[in-house]
């Protein structure tokens, strides 16, 4: 049945099921599972009926999983299984994999010799550099290491190898997989055979084109490879571009035509495979590769403890070869490191060593001589400049711990005046310039180091330009056009807690130390490899590399995917970037990270890295040439083949970069020759995008192709014009800053920012770091901060320090177990960069091993030891299940005899030494002896405590007598009595009002206060063990009856008991029902009150034999009988005074509205005098005298019959708050006496003023009534605002 249920997870995940139609897919799916449940369903109970076991078989509806399967429906594997089949499958389960799991496979071969163990892999995706399945040629986790596989391998048409297979040949294969606790993905599906020929489909041996002889492909005669899987001439040697050689297995190509298929170009650039002769180096990476001659020395990398420290390849013979060296000391193994060839010496700096730590040696390997030399340093001239450029720490003189940098070879030269401090120019020697890396120090490094050959100095420099993120895994090449670095990607600090990809591309000037920043690259990636295609060729290849960023963002698959191969090419002259098209038919993993290239004789050689296995290839390519561009466009655009040609526009012909004079572009240069292609819109827009980040002028300045608007302080493009339209700053035209000596600020502020740890931002004089934040970080050093917020010189420890599990995982720190090794959160993918941790924590609870201890000792069961890949357990004989975890395989370790070592499974009986199993079964014989109890007696019995696990001891509670039993771990008692605490039950709770002593058979009584009424709800969670609660009340009242009452909220016993002063205490009422009693102590029969401070009488309430959760309601009380005579006089008293209250209250409240009236008036009269004053010039018409009795007639114009009456002018209308009223302000002339001029000493005029409300004039019908005696017949001057009227502030529509 578990043949058939290992089917079914097979053809579940395997690619063959995708390629079907999804309602066949469906229905054999359905259909095969209905058999697995249908075999193990017929004698399930009715309990099981429901229930799915994938794994496992119900009983009892409850699921019991198989050996190597877990979960509620057995659907996750865990823990270790043996496999012994010639075949099978491996899987982590159905759907996507459980995270925090550990589960371990061991694979053996049988009795027979010379067995091969073949695993074929159908599917597998998990979250790359995270996730990880370790598969160990052999028996244990110390066998040689196979591959560490994570990420996107497989997955339908998506296949890293061309034969998606691994072999192991020692008749043992280990595969382990470990999943951290945070993301998961769909897993993997591997199916193994055992003696069987390589394939590239598990469905057909030697991929359908051959036979299997003796585990070794026989190929048709068509069909090459160890697979058969290479056709001898692919696609037919590509139509005409060459014949089909059946002797050679091969496709002689025409002299036009290149690669395994003739389907290359020779002109555009072709790629090939090398193929070696003999001797074959072990695969690795993270190695450096250097050229000496005609020879490529491979020094050092990560190749799973298998390789040297140096291979040698020779160009022309294509063999390699490993160099005897005759020195007696010699570096060990490392990888991450840099190295340079300065004559005939290769330089090697820094790396990590094979036990994990991470060094600063700087060795000098002798090609000639074949000696290694350990170079010690000069730090002289360092350690006494170092305050001037800026840094306080003196152990940045010397060479610092790091990796994941690179060193870079800088030729001599003379700088000039203009960028030197002498008059004269200054001679510049041959020097290796270390950028970057990770420092367990200082983490990320922003540095640049320099070592000088002649003296052997070694310093660190300050750098000025673009404030760069330092990081690790990235490509530094030296352009001799340019004469800078060009630094690409990495993997860069973002923050104290995040990392990242970087896409960008660094320009750094080592003859004046300026930092550019150029063109983003297509896509971040770390661990690839950068080279110059020719050393005057103006172009770089990057291959490879690492691209995977964060998880989690989108969980598809793509979002596992680790590796690349996708090349690109980088335009030094024209600061841009191509992508280039890889053959699909070279029939070799071309994805991989960590690999080397150098470039020898106009050809690029990459060699090994790692793609989930450590490689040992050689891939070449070899660009195109220019002769055969006879078109401008076509020349320009031909840096996809490797070559960067420019357009002679005189003899109209298309020249390598190469072959033009380096000369300085000047206007005939422009003129003669064409560079660089026409940018096209999405270029010129990012050139735009990466300008406008750019937030300071130094920055702003430093970036390709940008200029600094110091008016707007804003960034733009070099070729655009700088304008300024704002309030304070007229409208002005002005060219941007191209410079950096024309800014006035420096980078300080962002370099500070860049500086994600502690120790490297005290390393800066002007920084220092900020711990009062939630999230620490460097800040500059400005006199704006207070002096007790800056950070003190000594920072924190690191995480390197730290050499224990515990006191690493209190900080923010990652613990490797199996490494013993303590890293920076920030820092595991630069740390473990091939998945060398194969399991990790930051919680102090999962520590095990102890420094110099196996972390197996840990384990005290056989189940958890067998949970991990490194344990097996020892049994000790007795046949109780005593033993112990011990490191070790399959093999047992010395100590142990072969009969009682477990490896994949645990002894039939297991009863941790305190009982026998009956029968030789797994069922312990009870009562278990030795205080335990428990299927296993793997637990103290109840009133003991301790850890009986494999032999230990339970220890008896010791609890005062107030306690039945304890905590199980630490013998803490549970007290049985509300208000008793102490971990022996030896003391009252003073602090909650408990008071007594519970030694001698006492107890704690809550002290209830007289009057009062007490609920206590004990329905907590704490309370749940609490089965007695004691009251006690000392009526302190001598002429007034006590009066008690209880309430229950469940069913519960009561006593009570008295005791006076100076007896002992007494039964009362023994055995009573509190669910709701009271009663009442006379005082004719106690003596109740106090004499010298001590009660006379005390009363004892003893609740018991409840279950909680409970409330109880209690009450001692002592209130007198009521007085009628004084009550009543105390009533009206009270009533009196809250009449003499309320009339009080009602005069001051007309006090003070009279108040507020006279304060209103007051604000109007000042309102109204506190009115400006203006001047106004009028022209008064002359008045006409009237003779006699003649009266005076009012003259209407014809304006009237437009709704217009003739008033006078007013000659200002000042609004008030709302606009709804205003003051109006008139001049009238004042009456003459029928005179023609005011009287003498008259002005004749006066100023009127009146309160108005401003409104539209509204007519209204006269309903018949004449107004005859009107100036305006028929009509009424009745004005008035309507709803979606727009109210008038004109003076003649306002009205009085």
């Amino acid at each position: 049945m578990k043949a058939l249920v290992d089917m079914f997870l097979f053809l579940f995940k395997s690619k063959y099921r995708r390629k079907r139609t999804a309602t066949a897919a469906a229905a054999a799916d359905l259909a095969l599972l209905a058999l697995v449940l249908a075999s193990v369903a017929y004698c399930e109970p009715e309990s099981c009926k429901d229930v799915e076991c994938v794994n496992g078989v119900c009983l009892n509806g409850t699921c019991l999983c198989h050996d190597g399967w877990q979960g509620k429906l057995c659907q996750y594997c865990g823990g270790k299984v043996k496999l012994n089949g010639t075949s099978g499958y491996i899987s982590d389960g159905i759907g996507n994999y459980s995270t925090d799991v550990k589960c371990s496979w061991l694979i053996e071969a049988g009795n027979s010799t010379n067995s091969t163990i073949r695993l074929h892999f159908e599917e597998f995706i998990t979250e790359c550099g995270w996730d990880h399945l370790y598969i160990y040629d052999g028996d244990s986790v110390h066998s040689p290491l196979l591959g560490v596989y994570s990420g996107l391998m497989y997955s339908k048409d998506y296949s890293l190898h061309s034969v998606p297979e691994i072999v192991a040949h020692s008749g043992f294969v280990l595969l382990h997989f470990y999943s951290d606790i945070a993301y998961n993905l769909s897993g993997f599906n591997i199916s193994y055979s055992l003696n069987t020929c390589p394939s590239t489909t598990s469905s057909k041996e030697c991929s359908g084109h051959g036979i299997c002889i003796d585990s070794v492909c026989t190929c048709d005669a068509q069909f090459t490879g160890e697979a058969c899987h290479i056709p001898i001439c692919p696609n037919k040697c590509t139509a005409s571009n060459g014949v089909c050689d059946q002797e050679q297995h091969r496709c002689i190509c025409n002299p036009k035509y290149k690669g395994d298929d003739c389907s290359q170009v020779a002109e555009h650039g072709y790629w090939e495979v090398i193929k070696t002769n003999d001797f074959i180096p072990q695969g690795s990476a993270s190695h450096t590769a250097v050229v000496w001659q005609d020879s490529m020395y491979i020094v050092g990398g990560e190749s799973f403890k298998k390789g040297h420290m140096l291979y040698v390849y020779d160009f022309n013979g294509h063999v390699w070869e490993t160099p005897h060296v005759i020195s007696k000391t010699a570096p060990t193994i490392r990888y991450g490191h840099s190295s340079v060839l300065f004559g005939d010496k290769i330089y090697v700096y820094g790396g990590v060593k094979e036990d994990g730590v991470v060094c600063n040696e700087l060795w000098a390997y002798d090609i000639s001589a074949k000696s290694w030399e350990n170079v010690t340093v000069n730090t002289g001239s360092c350690e006494s400049t170092l305050m001037h450029i800026g840094f306080t720490n003196q152990d940045l003189c010397g060479p610092l711990r790091s990796a994941g940098h690179t060193a870079t070879l800088v030729p001599p030269s003379i700088i000039s005046p203009s960028t030197s401090s002498g008059s004269g120019g200054k001679l510049v020697t041959e020097r290796m310039i270390v950028l970057f890396g990770h420092s367990p120090t200082y983490g990320f490094l922003n540095f640049v180091q320099e070592y000088y050959f002649g003296t052997r100095e070694w310093a660190v420099v300050k750098t000025k330009g673009y404030p760069v993120k330092g990081g690790y895994g990235h490509s530094a090449v030296w352009d001799f056009v340019t004469e800078r670095i060009l630094v690409y990607g990495g993997y860069v600090s973002m923050s104290p807690l995040q990392s990242a990809l970087s896409s960008n591309l660094y320009a750094y000037d080592p003859y004046t130390h300026t930092w550019y920043l150029m063109s983003n690259g297509p896509s971040g990636r770390f661990l690839h490899s950068g080279s110059m295609l020719e050393p005057l060729g103006g172009l770089m290849l990057i291959y490879g590399g690492n691209i995977h960023n964060e998880t989690g963002i989108n969980l598809v698959p793509s979002s596992g995917q680790c590796y690349t191969a996708q090349p690109l090419l980088y335009d030094t002259y024209c600061d841009s970037w191509t992508q280039m098209t890889l053959p699909s038919n070279l029939f070799t993993s071309l994805m991989r990270f960590g690999h080397s290239a150098i470039t020898f004789e106009k050809s690029m050689y990459i060699y090994g890295g790692f793609n989930g296995q450590m490689l040992n290839d050689i891939l070449k390519f070899t660009p195109g040439n220019c002769s055969s561009n006879n078109m401008i466009t076509n020349c320009l655009n031909s840096r996809h083949f490797g070559v960067k040609c420019m357009w002679d526009n005189e003899k109209g012909i298309c020249l390598p970069f190469s072959e033009i004079p380096p000369t300085t572009p000047s206007l005939d240069f422009e003129m003669t020759y064409s560079r660089c292609p026409e940018e096209s819109k999405s270029q010129v827009r990012e050139i735009y995008i990466q300008c406008n980040h750019q937030t300071t002028c130094e920055s702003c300045v430093h970036t390709h192709r940008c200029g600094w608007c110091p008016l707007s302080n804003s960034c733009v493009h070099d070729i655009e014009q700088c304008t300024a339209n704002k309030e304070d700053i007229p409208y002005s035209i002005e060219r941007p800053i191209t410079s950096g000596y024309q800014c006035i600020k420096d980078n300080t502020d962002i370099r500070c920012n860049h500086l994600h740890s502690c120790q490297s931002c005290v390393t800066h004089t002007g920084c220092f770091w900020d711990s009062k934040l939630d999230v620490h970080m460097c800040r500059p050093n400005n006199y704006s901060i207070p002096y007790e917020l800056k950070s003190p010189v000594v920072c924190e420890s690191i995480c390197d320090h730290y050499t224990e599990c515990t006191n690493c995982t209190k900080d923010e720190c990652i613990w490797c177990q199996n490494n013993e090794r303590c890293i920076d959160k920030n820092a595991y993918t630069s740390s473990f960069p091939y998945g060398q941790c194969r399991e990790w924590t930051t919680d102090a609870h999962r520590c095990r091993a102890s420094p110099g201890n196996s972390q197996c000792n840990y384990y005290k069961t056989c189940v958890d030891c067998r949970d991990d890949p490194e344990c097996g357990w020892c049994d000790d004989g007795s046949g109780t299940g005593l033993g112990s975890c011990m490191a070790g395989g399959n093999t047992p370790p010395q100590s142990c005899s072969q009969n009682k070592w477990y490896f994949t499974h645990c002894p039939t009986c297991q009863c941790n030494g305190h009982s026998t199993c009956m029968n030789n079964t797994d069922v312990c014989i009870h009562p278990c002896s030795n205080n335990t109890e428990g299927q296993n007696c793997e637990t103290c019995i109840k009133g003991f405590y301790g850890n009986p696990v494999n032999g230990g001891e339970c220890k008896e509670c010791r609890c005062n007598n107030q306690g039945n039993h304890c905590n199980q771990e630490n013998g803490k008692c549970y007290c049985t009595t509300k208000g008793i605490i102490g971990d022996n039950c030896e003391k009252c709770d003073t602090n909650n009002h408990y008071l007594g002593d519970p030694s001698n058979h006492g107890s704690c009584f809550y002290d209830l206060t007289i009057d009062y009424q007490f609920t206590f709800n004990l329905s907590k969670k704490d309370d749940l063990r609490f089965t007695q609660i004691n009251f006690q009340n000392s009526p302190s009242k001598s002429d007034v009856d006590a009066d008690f009452s209880i309430t229950c909220s469940v069913m519960a016993k009561m006593n009570i008991t008295v005791r006076s002063a100076y007896g002992p205490e007494k039964m009362l009422m023994p055995l009573q029902n509190c669910t709701n009693f009271r009663t009442r102590f006379l005082k004719s029969e106690y003596m109740f009150g106090t004499d010298s401070n001590m009660s006379l009488t005390t009363f004892y309430v003893y609740v018991y034999d409840f279950k909680p959760p409970l409330w109880i309601q209690i009450s001692f009380s002592q209130y007198p009988k009521l007085n009628l005579q004084q009550f009543f006089i105390t009533f009206s008293s009270c009533f009196l005074l809250l009449l003499l209250v309320a009339a009080i209250l009602w005069k001051l409240k007309q006090k003070y509205d009279m108040y507020r009236r006279r304060q209103r008036m007051f604000v109007e009269m000042e309102q109204m005098a506190s009115r400006p004053f203006s001047v106004v010039e009028m022209e008064i018409e002359k008045r006409n005298t009237v003779h006699g009795n003649q009266i005076p007639t009012i003259s209407v114009s014809n304006n009237l019959r437009k709704r217009k009456i003739d008033v006078p002018n007013p000659v200002a209308l000042e609004p008030c708050a709302g606009n709804k009223a205003a003051v109006l302000t008139l001049l009238v002339r004042q009456p003459t006496g029928n005179d023609r001029y005011t009287p003498h000493g008259y002005s004749g005029l006066a100023i009127a003023s009146a309160l108005v409300v401003v409104g539209n004039v509204q007519q209204s019908k006269t309903n018949g009534i004449d107004n005859g005696s009107s100036p305006l017949p028929g009509k009424e001057d009745v004005r008035w605002t309507g709803r979606g009227l727009k109210a008038s502030q004109h003076p003649s529509e306002a009205r009085i």
